[in-house]
């Protein structure tokens, strides 16, 4: 089974938050499903992961980064990287006309409308999300 993973499964995984979480990594890790992200999961991610597991804000964070301090790069190497490896993550091959055009249709945010759009590029159908967002696709199954 292919399945799309959104960043909030991911980052409720790195909290410890949600058990569904937890058992869709599991099974990504047992390979009885293949998981695909693209960079917006990743870039939505890694800043999440950054605020979560330091506290700060996003422009502490920017400001640490281009001070080059490598505590938060290597935080990112040992704690998200890893698990950001068990995915298969998918190029983005969109024309801004199709973001904003998903973007009117379904209501969605810019980054939700660029991960629909590529779940619907690469034949992906089902999508592992913990936001109500993607149910307003009607083309995209929303587990758990």
């Amino acid at each position: 089974m292919r399945i799309f993973v959104d960043s909030s499964i991911i980052l409720a995984f790195l909290a410890g938050q949600d058990e569904r979480a937890y058992r869709i990594v599991e099974e990504i890790e047992n390979h009885a499903i293949i998981g695909y992200i693209n960079a917006v999961v990743v870039d939505e991610v890694v800043h999440g992961y950054l605020r979560l597991a330091t506290g700060l804000s996003s422009k502490r964070i920017r400001q640490l980064l281009a001070k080059r301090d490598r505590r938060l790069v290597e935080l990112v190497k040992s704690d998200v990287e890893p698990l950001l490896k068990l995915f298969i993550t998918l190029p983005i091959v969109l024309e801004p006309h199709e973001i904003i055009e998903a973007m009117e249709e379904y209501g969605l945010m810019p980054a939700d409308a660029v991960i629909a759009l590529t779940c619907k590029h690469y034949g992906i159908y089902t999508i592992a999300a913990l936001d109500d967002d993607f149910r307003r696709i009607p083309w995209l199954k929303v587990i758990p």
